[in-house]
């Protein structure tokens, strides 16, 4: 055999063997592997209104819940927040997409929501089609409404689903409220984005309780944003002003100018620049000026947010910015991976806080930290709190080496309760405990 057959042989086989496990890849089964008859519809009185319908007064899809006789049940909204479930090819173990899913179907069954918000990076499958009608299948055995923001991770690679046609498979499910049309500004400016839209729940007399608006962070910014505003390629994208003047529009056509009493909430999936208003820090690699016993200037340490290695050695802990205010019991064990561009989107949203509750987030899987500065006399905290991660095929605390108890992986859902004063309740469920802490009650923080 000569030289060049050889290389051909070579060349060939190797081809092959690319070709099988692109085809293994792309054609193997991918089981989502639940007891799907023992999913069971949760039995909501939730329904859906459509943009400007009789009973909706508003220009946005509205939820309402109805009693047995036709009357508008007026108790408390609650709504599940998962985030970063990371559903992928990796389906086996505890520390796979199973036990993911399971815990995620149980809670639902279990809490029986009137609503359920997924913020991003929820399908990150090589076979995200397949992946997403999964989901959608579940969502619709529990019967119960959901909404969807994008993550950096859907479609953030060629060979994954594009996040337009992902948008497109999971919209056509009667439970889920996503859209991805393209929404417009009062001046016919398009809105950059796909999935930014808003839903209405509406309480008695048919009226807005509260107001939830959704909208897209992106994945990477672009070469050209990166160039223009002077931050390093590959950096987190933000929210871009068309999108902030959309969400001024509808902050303030829900809440009459923030004049009547009713507030919104913002779901996204990459958190604001001003949530590194606490930071974790290594004591092994401290900022000049930074002790293990005193925070530089400007920071004070948070008591109990110590990270212990495997062996119960303390390698690390949270710092608080000062003028800001951590709530007591969330933590974050990582830097925060905001945008290097602050787009002031938190200055808005404090500029329209009589019509703002806050902002709901995920993206950094260890962190559950709760930020607020002070508010005026008479007025409430607007806070910037991230979800608890869900996903288990993905990094941890213990992963990480910052936990000496193997049991603690910081993975659950938050829970948030909407009263008819459009005030909130805020708390978390824990799977690694199987415990809830409350930290948020009528829109102040718990003591």
């Amino acid at each position: 055999m000569t030289l060049k057959t050889k290389i051909v042989v070579a060349v060939s086989i190797s081809l092959a063997v690319i070709l099988a496990a692109v085809c293994v890849i792309l054609f193997a089964p991918l089981p989502m592997n639940v007891d799907w008859d023992s999913i069971y519809d949760v039995e909501s009185n939730v329904e859906l209104l459509a943009a400007n319908a009789e009973g909706n007064p508003t220009d946005a899809p509205a939820l309402i819940k109805k009693n047995a006789d036709g009357t508008v049940d007026t108790s408390d909204w609650k709504i599940l927040q998962f985030t970063d479930m990371h559903l992928s090819e990796q389906n086996k173990g505890d520390l796979g997409n199973d036990r993911t899913i399971a815990e995620y179907i149980k809670a639902i069954e279990k809490e029986k929501p009137d609503l359920v918000v997924l913020t991003g990076d929820i399908i990150t499958s090589i076979r995200g089609r397949r992946r997403a009608t999964q989901l959608c299948e579940i969502m619709e055995k529990l019967g119960v409404y959901w909404a969807y923001n994008l993550g950096n991770h859907e479609g953030d690679a060629f060979y994954k689903l594009p996040r337009k046609t992902l948008m497109k498979v999971i919209e056509k499910y009667p439970h889920c409220l996503s859209e991805g049309s393209v929404k417009k500004t009062a001046d016919g400016t398009d809105v950059w984005g796909i999935g930014n839209f808003v839903v209405n729940l509406l309480g008695g007399e048919n009226k807005v309780v509260q107001s939830l608006i959704f909208l897209d962070t992106g994945d990477a910014i672009s070469n050209s944003d990166a160039k223009k505003l002077g931050v390093e390629k590959g950096s987190y994208d933000y929210l871009k002003p068309s999108q902030m003047t959309w969400y001024k529009e509808q902050v303030n056509k829900v809440t009459e100018n923030c004049t009547n009493g009713v507030k919104t909430m913002l779901f996204i999936h990459i958190p604001l620049v001003e949530q590194k208003a606490v930071k974790y820090v290594n004591f092994s690699d401290l900022p000049e000026g930074w002790t293990k016993e005193q925070a530089g200037d400007g920071w004070t340490y948070i008591p109990g947010t110590e990270a212990k290695n495997h062996d119960g050695v303390v390698v690390g802990m949270d710092a608080l910015q000062d003028g800001w205010n951590n709530i007591s019991g969330t933590a974050t064990f990582e830097g925060v991976c905001s945008s290097d561009y602050n787009n002031g989107m938190y200055d808005l949203m404090i500029s329209l806080r009589e019509g703002v509750n806050g902002l709901f987030c995920g993206h950094d899987h260890t962190s559950d930290t709760i930020v607020y500065e002070d508010a005026p006399a008479g007025s409430t905290p607007v806070y910037l709190a991230y979800g608890i991660c869900g996903g288990y095929a993905t990094y941890n605390v213990y992963k990480k080496n910052m936990s000496d108890d193997p049991k603690r992986l910081k993975k659950g859902y938050s829970v948030i309760t909407v009263h008819a004063n459009s005030t909130f309740d805020y708390g978390a469920y824990c799977y690694d405990y199987g415990t809830t802490s409350t930290y948020i009650v009528n829109s102040l923080p718990v003591a």
